[in-house]
């Protein structure tokens, strides 16, 4: 459904091309992930590595100690006393009470780190996201890495420190323990740091496949969660029902989760019956190792107590090994999903502030400002400029205070010049110019808080009527007479003093008493964040197509009203509303072929007329 067959077979061909030498490059990221989790909380960190060497000498101490128990007990036989047992017995209850209370300490801290490293990689993701431009939220590639990101990455920091002290810890066990198995035969020490390689390559080489899969797998599990959010929010609710779309998604749905499952399912079979195999051939060679330690004892040549340690320590070698080599593996696994969220914070908005920008300047006595599109040329990325280009070669000037409509057919250019003014985009060629000079020489923040803009797919925010209204201007969110006029300039005041808290009643349904308004009461409330703040420019981009063509009318009529003398451009499809404008701009594949007020484009009797025409026919 979503790859050809072609893209299909070269994924799987990555899948293949998995180098053993590759996975040492596990630790490259880990100064990159250590500066991260050590700036996050440097107490919680160093907490982590004290307690991993800590616990790293415990094992071999506890062996050393169970030794001395055993000895203790057959001397304690052999002499009919206690007393050479209450030592070593209260040692060994407080090295297990010290290993309990390590392992307390160690699990609470990694946990308080996890919190506190997870909150700040979201944030670091959110920040990240609000510095990128419009054209990276249109792109499939970038909410994949997004994704991921947020999924993969807001954990596993915190576990690749914690698995590399686990490194530490095991490498100071082994060593300790290889050296008390030393004393015994050389040869055993060899076997036990051998037999666990096997397991750890194929583990690493599964790590990797599993990687490539789900990188694979990234877009389809995209729309997995789309499905899931279709169905669960109420904003599709009433048209899913009313066209019994239910069963549909939950097909779809069920559908990747099946194929996720298998494939799941396929590697996952695979690698633990591989898994399974290798670790047969460890318990043999343990058993193998006991036997001859065991032999070694009924021989006479250690004690009871040296069976028990040597034991103990060729089984802690083998396992101390398999769980190092096993950390290495899994490091090498989390690397590649935390290289994700590096890779997403290495991304680089183009649309930026100039270094030394200007400051816009409104003339004397004039509260607008000008607006000029010089040669102007854009098209979509991804798209043909030859062929599919969205604006071609737009020329026009606004003066100060004047209101401006823009009509034509939907795709014609409209919304995308109300975007390059804003700078969402910036064009391909020529420039842009408010108040006499390029948008570029403006501080971006100063641009966009002197040009507000309502668009037609305005937000419904699941907050308080005040603060949807207040986020116009989000410093005086929480100025109460400041929004109740930006409402009652908009009609929304009407609507939001009726409800039972007023300004500050939930809107939507999403939380506890909340309250869902009609299309129309939602119009007004996002109309009234366009009067929140004292823009010079003040832009309508079809926020209006909800209501009827009388709401429309007065709507626009307040509009023209409460921005006297500022600049106003608003698009609209109805042309009682359109004739307020003072001039009327006719935007057609992307270029503006007239150009006036609406009685000289009646009486140029071109494409303006006959839209006109056309829609007066209707009402007759």
């Amino acid at each position: 459904m979503m790859y050809t067959r072609r893209a299909r077979l070269k994924q799987e061909a990555e899948e293949e091309q998995f180098k053993f030498s590759k996975v040492f490059t596990a630790f490259t990221s880990l100064p990159r992930v250590s500066h991260l989790v050590w700036s996050t909380s440097p107490l919680l960190t160093l907490s982590m590595a004290l307690i991993s060497l800590v616990r790293g000498i415990t094992p071999a101490i506890t062996a050393l100690i169970t030794k001395w128990v055993i000895d203790s007990v057959v001397l304690g036989i052999s002499t009919h006393s206690v007393s050479p047992i209450w030592l070593p017995v209260g040692l060994q209850l407080a090295m297990s009470l010290l290993d309990r209370l390590l392992s307390t300490v160690s699990n609470t801290t990694q946990q308080l780190l996890q919190e506190r490293v997870s909150n700040r990689v979201q944030l670091m993701i959110l920040e990240k996201a609000n510095t990128l431009d419009l054209e990276f939220f249109e792109d499939s590639e970038f909410y994949d890495k997004l994704r991921h990101a947020s999924e993969e990455s807001n954990y596993k920091p915190v576990t690749m420190i914690s698995q590399t002290f686990d490194l530490l810890r095991t490498t100071i066990t082994l060593f300790s323990m290889v050296f008390l198995l030393l004393q015994l035969a050389w040869w055993l020490a060899i076997i036990a740091l051998i037999v666990p390689i096997p397991s750890f390559i194929a583990s690493t080489r599964y790590g990797w496949i599993g990687y490539q899969r789900r990188r694979r797998q990234s877009p389809e599990r995209r729309m997995q969660h789309y499905f899931n959010h279709v169905m669960t929010v109420d904003h599709y609710n009433k048209e899913i029902k009313l066209f019994n779309l239910g069963e549909f998604f939950i097909a779809q749905y069920r559908h990747l989760a099946e194929k996720f499952y298998e494939e799941s399912k396929q590697i996952l079979t695979r690698r633990y019956t591989i898994s399974f195999l290798w670790s047969s051939l460890s318990v043999a060679a343990n058993s193998g190792i006991y036997l001859y330690v065991a032999l070694q004892a009924v021989l006479g040549r250690i004690t009871l107590g040296g069976l028990t340690l040597y034991t103990q320590s060729a089984i802690q070698v083998g396992q101390s090994f398999q769980s190092f080599l096993d950390g290495v593996s899994s490091l090498y696994e989390n690397n590649l999903f935390v290289n994700m969220l590096f890779e997403f914070l290495q991304y680089k908005p183009r649309i930026i502030s100039p270094e030394q920008p200007h400051c816009i300047e409104v003339q004397p006595g004039v509260k607008g400002l000008s607006i000029e599109f010089r040669n102007v040329s854009f098209t979509y990325p991804g798209k043909d400029p030859l062929t599919q280009a969205a604006l071609k070669n737009i020329s026009f000037t606004i003066q100060p205070g004047e209101s401006i409509a823009l009509v034509g057919r939907n795709g014609a250019g409209k919304t995308t010049l109300v975007k390059l003014l804003t700078r969402l985009y910036d064009p391909d060629e020529g420039d842009i110019l408010i108040g006499g000079r390029n948008i570029k020489e403006y501080d971006l923040l100063e641009l966009r808080r002197q040009v507000g803009v309502i668009f037609q797919d305005y937000v419904h925010y699941q907050m308080s009527a005040r603060e949807n209204i207040g986020i116009g201007w989000v410093d005086e969110v929480e100025n109460l007479d400041m929004v109740a006029g930006a409402a009652r300039k908009s009609g929304a005041s009407a609507v939001i003093e009726r409800l039972a808290y007023g300004y500050e009643t939930m809107l939507g349904k999403w939380f506890e008493e909340g309250v869902q308004l009609s299309g129309g009461e939602w119009q007004k409330v996002a109309l009234a964040r366009a009067f929140m703040r004292d823009a010079h420019v003040l832009i309508l981009d079809e926020p209006t197509s909800s209501l009827d063509a009388q709401a429309e009318y007065e709507v626009f009529t307040r509009f023209r009203m409460l921005t006297e003398g500022k600049t106003a451009v608003f698009i609209s499809h109805r042309f009682s509303t359109v004739r307020l404008a003072d001039r009327i701009f006719v935007v057609e594949h992307g270029s503006i072929i007239e150009n006036g007020s609406h009685e000289e484009l009646i009486a140029l009797d071109g494409r303006y007329a006959e839209l006109f025409n056309l829609q007066a026919e209707a009402y007759r």
